[in-house]
Protein backbone atom coordinates (compact mmCIF):
# COMPACT_ATOMS: atom_id res chain seq x y z
CA UNK A 1 0.00 0.00 0.00
CA UNK A 2 3.01 1.90 0.63
CA UNK A 3 4.44 1.85 -2.71
CA UNK A 4 1.37 2.00 -4.04
CA UNK A 5 1.18 5.98 -2.61
CA UNK A 6 4.50 6.65 -3.19
CA UNK A 7 3.53 6.06 -7.19
CA UNK A 8 0.78 7.79 -7.02
CA UNK A 9 2.64 10.83 -5.36
CA UNK A 10 5.05 11.09 -7.90
CA UNK A 11 2.40 11.46 -10.30
CA UNK A 12 0.32 14.38 -9.38
CA UNK A 13 2.16 15.12 -5.87
CA UNK A 14 0.96 14.72 -2.47
CA UNK A 15 -2.80 13.13 -1.54
CA UNK A 16 -4.62 16.14 -0.12
CA UNK A 17 -4.80 14.70 2.98
CA UNK A 18 -1.28 15.06 3.45
CA UNK A 19 -0.91 18.61 2.00
CA UNK A 20 -3.92 19.85 3.82
CA UNK A 21 -1.61 20.86 7.21
CA UNK A 22 1.13 22.43 4.99
CA UNK A 23 -1.08 24.67 2.17
CA UNK A 24 -3.19 27.18 3.32
CA UNK A 25 -7.06 27.19 2.22
CA UNK A 26 -7.85 28.81 -0.55
CA UNK A 27 -11.69 27.58 -1.16
CA UNK A 28 -12.97 31.16 -0.08
CA UNK A 29 -14.30 33.68 -3.37
CA UNK A 30 -11.95 36.37 -2.06
CA UNK A 31 -8.87 34.68 -1.31
CA UNK A 32 -9.10 33.58 -5.41
CA UNK A 33 -7.13 35.40 -7.72
CA UNK A 34 -8.60 37.14 -11.08
CA UNK A 35 -7.28 36.05 -13.99
CA UNK A 36 -4.99 37.97 -16.10
CA UNK A 37 -6.27 40.38 -18.49
CA UNK A 38 -5.27 40.19 -22.01
CA UNK A 39 -3.55 43.16 -23.75
CA UNK A 40 -6.25 43.80 -25.92
CA UNK A 41 -8.51 44.03 -22.55
CA UNK A 42 -6.07 46.17 -21.10
CA UNK A 43 -5.89 48.69 -24.11
CA UNK A 44 -9.90 48.76 -24.51
CA UNK A 45 -10.22 49.34 -20.48
CA UNK A 46 -7.73 52.41 -20.82
CA UNK A 47 -9.64 54.00 -23.86
CA UNK A 48 -11.40 56.96 -23.29
CA UNK A 49 -15.35 57.14 -24.04
CA UNK A 50 -15.61 58.14 -27.67
CA UNK A 51 -16.06 62.08 -27.57
CA UNK A 52 -19.37 63.49 -29.77
CA UNK A 53 -18.13 65.05 -32.92
CA UNK A 54 -18.98 69.05 -32.83
CA UNK A 55 -20.77 70.47 -35.60
CA UNK A 56 -18.28 72.95 -37.87
CA UNK A 57 -18.38 76.26 -36.74
CA UNK A 58 -20.47 78.91 -39.34
CA UNK A 59 -18.42 80.73 -41.60
CA UNK A 60 -20.89 83.13 -43.42
CA UNK A 61 -23.98 85.00 -42.13
CA UNK A 62 -26.79 86.49 -43.86
CA UNK A 63 -27.33 90.51 -44.47
CA UNK A 64 -29.76 92.05 -42.83
CA UNK A 65 -32.96 93.60 -44.79
CA UNK A 66 -32.32 96.88 -46.58
CA UNK A 67 -33.94 100.03 -45.26
CA UNK A 68 -36.41 101.65 -47.63
CA UNK A 69 -34.87 104.75 -48.95
CA UNK A 70 -37.04 107.90 -48.64
CA UNK A 71 -38.73 109.27 -51.09
CA UNK A 72 -37.90 112.53 -50.43
CA UNK A 73 -33.89 112.04 -50.14
CA UNK A 74 -32.12 114.63 -52.10
CA UNK A 75 -28.76 113.85 -50.39
CA UNK A 76 -26.98 113.76 -46.85
CA UNK A 77 -27.03 117.40 -45.22
CA UNK A 78 -24.13 118.74 -43.45
CA UNK A 79 -23.16 121.89 -41.23
CA UNK A 80 -19.86 122.32 -42.18
CA UNK A 81 -18.76 124.37 -38.96
CA UNK A 82 -20.18 121.69 -36.72
CA UNK A 83 -19.60 118.34 -39.03
CA UNK A 84 -16.24 119.71 -40.59
CA UNK A 85 -14.62 121.85 -38.03
CA UNK A 86 -15.49 124.94 -40.82
CA UNK A 87 -13.13 122.91 -43.60
CA UNK A 88 -14.70 121.66 -46.43
CA UNK A 89 -12.87 119.84 -49.44
CA UNK A 90 -13.45 118.56 -52.95
CA UNK A 91 -12.85 115.33 -51.64
CA UNK A 92 -15.90 115.61 -49.68
CA UNK A 93 -17.79 117.39 -51.81
CA UNK A 94 -17.61 114.25 -54.52
CA UNK A 95 -18.13 111.50 -51.79
CA UNK A 96 -21.31 113.37 -50.14
CA UNK A 97 -22.61 113.44 -54.14
CA UNK A 98 -21.92 109.99 -54.39
CA UNK A 99 -23.83 109.22 -51.32
CA UNK A 100 -26.74 111.51 -52.90
CA UNK A 101 -26.74 109.20 -56.51
CA UNK A 102 -25.92 105.70 -55.21
CA UNK A 103 -28.03 106.18 -52.56
CA UNK A 104 -26.81 105.98 -49.09
CA UNK A 105 -28.79 108.10 -46.78
CA UNK A 106 -27.76 107.34 -43.84
CA UNK A 107 -24.24 108.30 -44.60
CA UNK A 108 -22.62 111.10 -42.23
CA UNK A 109 -19.20 112.83 -42.44
CA UNK A 110 -17.50 114.26 -39.42
CA UNK A 111 -14.21 115.39 -39.15
CA UNK A 112 -11.86 114.62 -36.05
CA UNK A 113 -9.36 116.86 -33.78
CA UNK A 114 -5.76 116.65 -35.26
CA UNK A 115 -4.63 114.22 -31.75
CA UNK A 116 -7.96 111.50 -33.29
CA UNK A 117 -5.52 108.57 -33.79
CA UNK A 118 -3.47 109.40 -30.76
CA UNK A 119 -6.26 108.95 -28.60
CA UNK A 120 -7.28 105.76 -27.03
CA UNK A 121 -10.37 104.21 -28.53
CA UNK A 122 -12.90 105.76 -25.35
CA UNK A 123 -11.57 109.38 -26.60
CA UNK A 124 -12.10 108.47 -29.92
CA UNK A 125 -15.87 107.23 -29.48
CA UNK A 126 -16.30 110.20 -27.10
CA UNK A 127 -15.93 112.20 -30.41
CA UNK A 128 -17.51 110.88 -32.63
CA UNK A 129 -20.44 110.32 -30.09
CA UNK A 130 -21.25 106.45 -30.58
CA UNK A 131 -22.76 104.98 -27.97
CA UNK A 132 -19.56 102.27 -27.43
CA UNK A 133 -16.27 101.51 -28.81
CA UNK A 134 -17.13 98.31 -30.74
CA UNK A 135 -19.41 101.13 -33.02
CA UNK A 136 -15.48 102.08 -34.20
CA UNK A 137 -14.76 99.76 -37.62
CA UNK A 138 -11.10 100.10 -39.60
CA UNK A 139 -11.15 99.32 -43.60
CA UNK A 140 -8.12 97.24 -44.48
CA UNK A 141 -6.89 96.13 -48.28
CA UNK A 142 -5.49 92.59 -47.66
CA UNK A 143 -3.61 91.32 -50.60
CA UNK A 144 -3.46 87.63 -51.50
CA UNK A 145 0.25 86.80 -52.38
CA UNK A 146 -0.52 83.44 -53.90
CA UNK A 147 -3.36 84.30 -55.57
CA UNK A 148 -2.88 83.73 -59.59
CA UNK A 149 -5.67 86.42 -60.28
CA UNK A 150 -5.08 89.07 -61.70
CA UNK A 151 -7.24 91.62 -61.06
CA UNK A 152 -10.29 91.76 -58.46
CA UNK A 153 -13.33 90.74 -60.49
CA UNK A 154 -13.85 87.58 -59.14
CA UNK A 155 -14.49 88.26 -55.68
CA UNK A 156 -14.40 83.88 -54.95
CA UNK A 157 -10.47 84.56 -56.23
CA UNK A 158 -10.06 88.06 -55.90
CA UNK A 159 -5.75 89.29 -55.79
CA UNK A 160 -7.68 91.79 -53.43
CA UNK A 161 -10.20 92.10 -50.52
CA UNK A 162 -11.35 94.90 -48.57
CA UNK A 163 -11.81 93.77 -44.97
CA UNK A 164 -14.12 95.76 -42.40
CA UNK A 165 -13.48 94.57 -38.71
CA UNK A 166 -13.45 96.44 -35.37
CA UNK A 167 -11.25 98.35 -33.54
CA UNK A 168 -11.70 95.78 -30.53
CA UNK A 169 -11.85 92.47 -32.19
CA UNK A 170 -8.72 90.67 -33.54
CA UNK A 171 -8.69 89.32 -37.57
CA UNK A 172 -8.06 85.40 -37.70
CA UNK A 173 -6.10 85.09 -40.87
CA UNK A 174 -7.08 81.44 -40.57
CA UNK A 175 -10.96 82.30 -40.39
CA UNK A 176 -10.51 84.80 -43.09
CA UNK A 177 -8.71 81.93 -45.21
CA UNK A 178 -11.58 79.61 -44.68
CA UNK A 179 -13.86 82.23 -46.18
CA UNK A 180 -12.33 83.13 -48.91
CA UNK A 181 -12.05 79.03 -49.73
CA UNK A 182 -15.36 78.45 -48.78
CA UNK A 183 -17.11 80.99 -51.39
CA UNK A 184 -16.36 77.80 -53.88
CA UNK A 185 -17.37 74.14 -53.37
CA UNK A 186 -16.63 72.45 -56.55
CA UNK A 187 -13.99 71.11 -57.82
CA UNK A 188 -12.44 74.55 -58.56
CA UNK A 189 -12.17 75.05 -54.77
CA UNK A 190 -9.38 77.20 -53.55
CA UNK A 191 -5.98 75.18 -51.99
CA UNK A 192 -4.57 76.37 -49.19
CA UNK A 193 -1.24 76.67 -50.70
CA UNK A 194 -3.26 79.21 -53.23
CA UNK A 195 -3.87 81.70 -49.91
CA UNK A 196 -1.96 83.80 -48.11
CA UNK A 197 -3.52 86.88 -47.14
CA UNK A 198 -1.42 90.38 -46.02
CA UNK A 199 -2.11 94.09 -45.58
CA UNK A 200 -1.50 95.67 -49.14
CA UNK A 201 1.14 98.20 -49.02
CA UNK A 202 0.95 101.87 -48.77
CA UNK A 203 1.38 102.50 -52.33
CA UNK A 204 -0.85 99.58 -52.99
CA UNK A 205 -4.20 101.12 -51.28
CA UNK A 206 -3.06 104.36 -52.48
CA UNK A 207 -3.78 103.11 -55.98
CA UNK A 208 -6.50 100.71 -55.47
CA UNK A 209 -8.87 103.09 -53.00
CA UNK A 210 -7.85 106.73 -54.51
CA UNK A 211 -7.36 107.74 -50.29
CA UNK A 212 -4.17 108.05 -48.60
CA UNK A 213 -2.92 105.91 -45.56
CA UNK A 214 -6.06 105.71 -42.53
CA UNK A 215 -8.05 107.39 -44.82
CA UNK A 216 -9.60 104.34 -46.63
CA UNK A 217 -13.44 104.59 -47.28
CA UNK A 218 -15.57 101.95 -49.11
CA UNK A 219 -17.20 104.95 -51.10
CA UNK A 220 -15.68 105.63 -54.04
CA UNK A 221 -13.19 102.92 -54.13
CA UNK A 222 -10.86 103.71 -57.42
CA UNK A 223 -10.69 100.31 -58.22
CA UNK A 224 -14.28 98.36 -56.92
CA UNK A 225 -12.82 95.41 -54.29
CA UNK A 226 -14.46 92.61 -52.83
CA UNK A 227 -15.56 93.54 -49.24
CA UNK A 228 -15.66 90.76 -46.09
CA UNK A 229 -17.39 92.33 -43.09
CA UNK A 230 -16.87 90.74 -39.63
CA UNK A 231 -20.43 89.23 -38.56
CA UNK A 232 -19.94 91.22 -35.07
CA UNK A 233 -20.84 94.21 -36.74
CA UNK A 234 -24.74 92.58 -37.53
CA UNK A 235 -25.43 93.16 -33.89
CA UNK A 236 -24.88 96.88 -34.03
CA UNK A 237 -27.18 99.56 -36.15
CA UNK A 238 -24.05 101.40 -37.81
CA UNK A 239 -20.61 101.62 -37.64
CA UNK A 240 -18.11 104.40 -38.12
CA UNK A 241 -15.43 104.17 -40.69
CA UNK A 242 -12.59 106.37 -42.66
CA UNK A 243 -13.90 109.24 -44.80
CA UNK A 244 -11.46 109.49 -47.29
CA UNK A 245 -9.37 112.21 -45.62
CA UNK A 246 -7.06 111.12 -42.17
CA UNK A 247 -9.12 113.22 -39.64
CA UNK A 248 -12.74 112.63 -41.31
CA UNK A 249 -14.79 109.36 -40.30
CA UNK A 250 -18.04 107.98 -42.40
CA UNK A 251 -21.39 107.11 -40.47
CA UNK A 252 -23.27 104.50 -42.00
CA UNK A 253 -26.01 101.93 -41.12
CA UNK A 254 -25.23 98.51 -41.29
CA UNK A 255 -28.28 97.65 -43.71
CA UNK A 256 -27.08 100.57 -46.16
CA UNK A 257 -23.67 98.67 -46.22
CA UNK A 258 -24.75 95.49 -46.86
CA UNK A 259 -27.07 97.05 -49.95
CA UNK A 260 -24.78 99.46 -51.45
CA UNK A 261 -21.19 96.88 -51.16
CA UNK A 262 -22.78 93.48 -50.96
CA UNK A 263 -20.09 92.35 -48.51
CA UNK A 264 -19.34 88.67 -47.64
CA UNK A 265 -20.31 88.90 -43.86
CA UNK A 266 -18.37 86.11 -41.96
CA UNK A 267 -16.66 85.00 -38.96
CA UNK A 268 -13.11 86.34 -38.94
CA UNK A 269 -12.52 85.85 -35.27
Amino acid sequence: LRCQLQVVESLFGPSSSSSSSSVPMASQAGDRKEPKKSKKQKQKQKQPAAKKKKSEARIYYDAPPPEPIPGDFKGIEVDVEKDLMGKDTDVQKRLRELCKTIPIPSAKFKRAPPHYYDSPLEIRRDILGAPHIDYLCKTMIMRNTKSKAKDCSDRTDSKYYMVVIQYTAKMNKEKLMKIIRGLRTDETKLSKKLINMRVASMEEGVALSGFGHNAVTPVGMTVKIPMIVSHRVLQLPYIWLGGGEVDVKLKISIPDLCRVFDPIIGDLG
